[in-house]
């Protein structure tokens, strides 16, 4: 009787513990930038404990040219935040790779320019339009605006690093390659009167996405669902909460002050307006993924057509 009394108190013992004390599953992240107030969701819910609650100790990797698809294939992380374009262009090559919960649900790129310099697209011909990078979703986008306008090899494209605001306003570039959630936000801040083409304005080509492997959905999808469901949950809150968000938001970013938190909260605000979907936070939309493999192949990034149900596992609903 008295071994079998021990286990029975040993486990009361067990239950009573707090929950941070208790076992929890680690989930590894790698996002393929520096610390930023777009990350907030995730911020939210280490602070409040939402990720605790579901049993989740995150852990976050953060550093430009981090090859996230390659890692997840190693299975040295449990998940990338990316863009999903790029997953796209991965499927293609069939990397055994899936979105498994949407982050942005629009495209969070636009082509900008100084008013009286360029007031219309066409305008755009003969002139020049900078670019980070001639890869990747900044650059996707251009291509798209580019095909959407007619101005395929009509106009100058000029790599320019993420300089986007002083290359514009020096008179270095005519038009710029931007993020709808930070340099927009910037030049409104700036109170610099420009011109803006949003790519989702005409274009349904998804945003980032949560991204797994294959593997890693089979051997810890139940893991990262408890992972997406508290996530959610902190996206609710930021969604109700900007400002305390930013207050928190604030504590994870490198060199953040008081002098810009005015900019946070606006970026903050823009950010979470590509979080909104009538399915709710996290949807993959079947329908999206079509139209940007379509889009893509007829861009010629990849060489043909493919079902969206090869890159594509939801979790967290």
């Amino acid at each position: 009787m008295k071994p079998k009394r021990f286990v029975f108190l040993l486990l009361l013992s067990i239950a009573a513990l707090p929950v941070g004390a208790q076992q929890l599953d680690q989930v590894k992240l790698a996002i393929g930038y520096i610390p930023n107030i777009q990350f907030t969701p995730l911020y939210v819910g280490m602070e409040k404990g939402y990720y605790r609650d579901a049993g989740i100790n995150l852990k976050i990797e953060y550093g430009f040219g981090i090859d996230i698809f390659s890692l997840l294939a190693a299975g040295r992380i449990d998940l990338g935040l990316s863009d999903s374009d790029q997953l796209i262009l991965a499927g293609s090559k069939g990397m055994k790779l899936r979105a498994v919960f949407q982050y942005y649900q629009k495209y969070p790129v636009a082509i900008v320019a100084e008013k009286g310099t360029v007031d219309s697209p066409t305008q755009f011909t003969g002139k020049t339009i900078g670019v980070p990078e001639e890869f990747g979703t900044s650059y996707i986008g251009l291509k798209l605006f580019l095909a959407h306008y007619g101005l395929t090899g009509k106009v100058k494209i000029q790599k320019i690093g993420y300089t986007q605001i002083p290359s514009l306003l020096s008179g270095k570039i005519d038009g710029a390659v931007v993020f709808t959630t930070n340099e927009t936000v910037k030049l409104r801040e700036m109170k610099v009167g420009f011109n803006e083409w949003d790519i989702k304005d005409f274009s349904d080509m998804v945003g980032s996405s949560f991204i797994t492997s294959d593997k890693i959905v089979a051997d810890r999808g139940s893991v990262l669902d408890r992972f997406f469901k508290a996530t959610k949950r902190a996206m609710s809150f930021v969604e109700a909460n900007p400002d305390q968000s930013v207050n928190i938001a604030m504590k994870y970013i490198d060199g953040a002050d008081q002098s810009q938190r005015p900019f946070l909260k606006a970026s903050l605000l823009a950010t979470s307006e590509l979080f909104t979907s009538p399915e709710g936070f996290g949807y993959l939309d079947p329908a999206t993924y079509r139209d940007s493999i379509r889009k893509l192949k007829e861009l010629g990034l990849i060489p043909s057509v493919y079902d969206p149900s090869a890159i594509l596992h939801q979790l967290g609903s």
